[in-house]
């Protein structure tokens, strides 16, 4: 084989393996390695890919190793959230955006939205216009201010009218109660 050919032989056989690999990448490596990746929150169902009731192996499956774990949460500092279980172990919570304020790395990190564009950053009038009033509200320290939604299983917390935090609860389809009691007729009734 003249000398020129090997060279280019084995670099054409290395580019296709890399490409190969590279398609071989699964979805759960490709979302842990992309913020800013739009997600939707479905209240009380799922934020993205993490749904309700999921175990923390389920979501580490799909969204691979998160940056840091707690003895009460899987942090996925690089996506803005961090996801956390109840005490079946099924995830109940979900808390996006960043504690330390509006300008904190996490709200910059975190791309998910409800189907009404509400997210980080979204304004308290978007907020209202979206959901109305909310079940209970409370002024916090330095300007802040929490904004809670039951229907919704999500608390809004604002920095100078703005969201930067979410705690989406994550209950699952609620089912109604069609419990039935059966009351016994009295001795009085029967005679």
């Amino acid at each position: 084989m003249p000398n020129g050919r090997k060279p280019r032989m084995l670099l054409s056989v290395v580019l296709g393996a890399a490409l190969y690999c590279a398609g071989c990448t699964d979805d759960s490596q490709r979302a842990n390695s992309e913020p800013n990746s739009p997600m939707l929150i479905e209240p009380n169902m799922a934020v993205g890919k993490v749904r309700a009731g999921m175990r923390n192996e389920e979501v580490v499956a799909l969204l691979g190793q998160p940056q840091r774990r707690t003895a009460n949460a899987l942090e996925y500092t690089r996506l803005g959230f961090a996801v956390m279980p109840g005490p079946d172990g099924g995830v109940q919570v979900v808390m996006c955006g960043d504690v330390t304020g509006i300008n904190g790395p996490l709200v910059k990190a975190f791309a998910g939205h409800t189907k009404e564009g509400i997210g980080l950053n979204s304004t308290r009038e978007e907020l209202l216009k979206a959901y109305g009033e909310p079940t209970s509200g409370e002024k916090l320290s330095g300007g802040t201010e929490s904004l809670r939604y039951d229907p919704l299983g999500i608390t809004f917390t604002l920095e100078g009218g703005r969201v930067y935090h979410m705690i989406a609860r994550l209950r699952g389809a609620q089912l109604p109660d069609r419990s039935v009691t059966i009351v016994p007729q009295s001795d009085n009734l029967q005679k």
